[in-house]
């Protein structure tokens, strides 16, 4: 069976062999990979209950954000003023509902984490170096829409 061929204005996928390319250019996604990394490597349960509310908390985590972002591209598809415009604002917007409910369904997912602590796990207290570093850098501002290699 042949690969299906690329859709139209896709870029070709990134050798994984070389450091650069379009995958760097997926910096969100870089992140994500670096905070997973981090909760698979997290000695104690309330280290991989901060990596998870990276993803959970209500106002600032990244479901909420991604459900923010859902909602500004449906109404960016709106704005077309076209039956497949319209057709994207529903999915779009089911989407961002979507991700607005996994985020309630896992409202007590940090808290559960952190009380899966075992007795000799120190629990959130004053940061130390190895807390500090348990959240990942803030991302690079994101290239100007348009850019080109």
């Amino acid at each position: 069976m042949e690969p299906l061929p690329p859709a139209p204005g896709a870029r070709p996928a990134a050798d994984p062999e070389t450091a650069t390319g379009p995958a760097d250019d997926y910096l969100l996604g870089l992140h994500l990979g670096a905070l997973t990394d981090q909760l698979n490597r997290a000695p104690w349960y309330s280290d991989a209950a901060i990596a998870l509310d990276q993803i959970l908390e209500p106002n600032r985590g990244l479901l909420e954000k991604l459900a923010d972002f859902f909602e500004a591209a449906a109404e960016k598809a709106r704005e077309a003023e076209s039956d497949e415009g319209f057709d994207l604002h529903d999915d779009l917007t089911n989407a961002a509902a979507d991700v607005r409910q996994l985020s309630e369904e896992l409202h007590l997912a940090v808290d559960q984490m952190r009380d899966l602590s075992a007795p000799h796990d120190p629990g959130p207290q004053a940061p130390t170096k190895a807390r500090a570093s348990a959240v990942p850098p803030p991302p690079p501002a994101l290239p100007p829409p348009g850019r080109t290699r």
